[in-house]
């Protein structure tokens, strides 16, 4: 798993000197964003919804639950110009 950088969380944190530190991969963000039984819950909703889309054949849930969690960290992930005073521009 990678490590979180040192990089200041938005342009206007930045002017401000602000030190807090920003996650590098969607999963480091839907840690710290998400409640972690939040986090699990909707992991588990999606995993269900992959699992009856596939038919609901047995045999996947482990492959069912890592796509979840991709999907979920993903969605969780901010994106560019999400950042409280950044420009979206």
């Amino acid at each position: 798993m990678q490590q979180a950088t040192n990089r200041p969380r938005s342009t206007a944190a930045l002017a401000d000197g602000d030190n807090e530190t920003v996650p590098d991969t969607p999963a480091q963000w839907a840690h710290q964003a998400l409640d972690p039984d939040l986090r699990h819950r909707m992991i588990s909703e999606a995993a269900y919804y992959l699992y009856t889309q596939r038919g609901s054949e047995d045999g996947c849930d482990m492959d069912d639950w890592l796509q979840a969690e991709v999907e979920i960290d993903l969605l969780m992930t901010p994106r560019r110009g999400e950042f409280e005073g950044d420009d979206p521009d």
